[in-house]
């Protein structure tokens, strides 16, 4: 048995009859989508490895799957354990001849709630598109030329405007499974339509991103290199479900590309920004990025469960309440620094504060509390150790 990548994964909720549902219906797996259908405990189903369509079957015994696979040329054993809400299982495989077991997991797929319509983010023929929906009408930005689209949806259909190096007009038909669009476009001036379609972009399962977005610390090319994010790097990679990007931003311009890019991403996303600050805003070569620049780039935000300014003095401003409020509806905490901060009590800090959220799994408001009562320095000088406090500072949401 080969393992295939896994393709598509939960994106929203599932209905809180996914517990009633035991193992029935469609899943993401490690070896391929899997369909299984349950009666009175007995479980039969098909999964579709290397273009091969396999069967399972088994029982089921306080939520647990013991099943034997049959593939063309291989049999085996196995069990699935369903996770708590049913939405996914953890599970297990081996050959006859294995004396050890090999992980399989799933996700159960995702099926649009009645309303959702182009809601979410899309593969598309011109990369990643996010698309929202505020009163009726469609918002979307896509990576092709920092694109932007507005509209509306009428008989099914989004019917939009367009803006990148150039301006038009486009349609997009939503499958009846809302898993993928059928569009196109054209240009203004121009008679021909363009193919532009879509799939739904789904999470992988437990995947976070850490993404550091840093400015150059030294000053002159004599100076050492040192970044925050190739520590973070390499400290996460014991974590291999924390994915971490670096970027270093010089100019606003640079700053927006980066956080856009952090748009298309479909799991959870940390933003860290590592630079000089003021409370102003993000220190770069033609001025502060302030609240405005970092929301305008954020588009929604509803993938982001973080931003974190590892910089001096940010939090003492009005940059994290506004972030906030030219955000409404976004679910994310803002934190960082309210004061100047020594590079190494920073650097302690921050590994902590991200340790706590993403290896350990704790909510940002009871992280930032645990590092408040684990390091007192995180809040205040204090005597108790050598580092100057760094008044760390959180700012949740009321909508966490």
């Amino acid at each position: 048995m080969s393992v295939l990548p896994l393709l598509f994964t939960l994106l929203l909720a599932a209905p809180a009859a996914a517990v009633e549902r035991g193992f029935n219906g469609d899943w993401t797996t490690t070896y391929g989508p899997m369909t299984l259908s349950e009666t009175s405990g007995t479980v039969t189903g098909t999964y579709i490895n290397e273009g091969n369509v396999c069967s399972i079957l088994g029982t089921v015994k306080d939520g647990t799957l013991e099943f034997t696979y049959r593939e063309p040329d291989a049999t085996g054993t196995g069990h699935f354990k369903l996770s708590s809400g049913g939405l996914g299982f953890a599970g297990e495989w081996r050959a006859p001849d294995s004396k050890g077991f090999v992980p399989w997991l799933g996700t159960r797929q995702w099926k649009p709630q009645q309303g959702d319509g182009f809601i979410g983010l899309w593969d598309t023929t011109f990369g990643p598109l996010r698309l929202t929906r505020k009163n009726g009408r469609y918002a979307g930005m896509y990576a092709y030329a920092d694109g932007t689209l507005d509209g509306v949806e009428k008989d099914g259909k989004l019917i939009f405007r367009y803006k990148d190096v150039r301006e038009g007009e486009g349609e997009f038909t939503l499958a009846r499974n809302g898993r993928a669009f059928i569009g196109r476009w054209r240009a203004d001036g121009s008679t021909e339509w363009k193919d532009w379609n879509g799939f739904r972009s789904d999470p992988s399962p437990g995947r976070k991103w850490l993404i550091v977005l840093e400015s150059r610390w030294e000053s002159s090319l004599d100076a050492d290199e040192y970044t925050y994010g190739e520590m973070l790097k390499s400290f996460f990679t014991r974590t291999p479900s924390v994915q971490v990007r670096q970027r270093f931003y010089t100019d606003r311009a640079s700053l927006v590309k980066y956080v856009r890019e952090a748009s298309f991403l479909s799991e959870p996303v940390v933003l860290y920004f590592s630079g000089h600050g003021t409370s102003e805003g993000l220190e770069t070569t033609d001025g502060p990025a302030d609240a405005k620049t970092i929301a305008a780039a954020l588009g929604t935000g509803e993938q982001i469960s973080l931003v974190h300014f590892g910089s001096c003095d940010i939090m003492k401003g009005k940059v994290p309440f506004e972030l906030q409020r030219l955000l409404p509806g976004s679910r994310f905490p803002v934190s960082g620094f309210a004061q100047p901060v020594d590079w190494a009590a920073s650097a302690i800090n921050d590994f902590m504060y991200l340790d706590l959220i993403l290896s350990r799994d704790l909510p940002p408001a009871k992280a930032a509390a645990e590092l408040v009562r684990l390091m007192p320095f995180a809040a205040k000088k204090s005597s108790e150790t050598a580092y100057d406090g760094v008044s760390f500072t959180f700012l949740g949401s009321s909508n966490r």
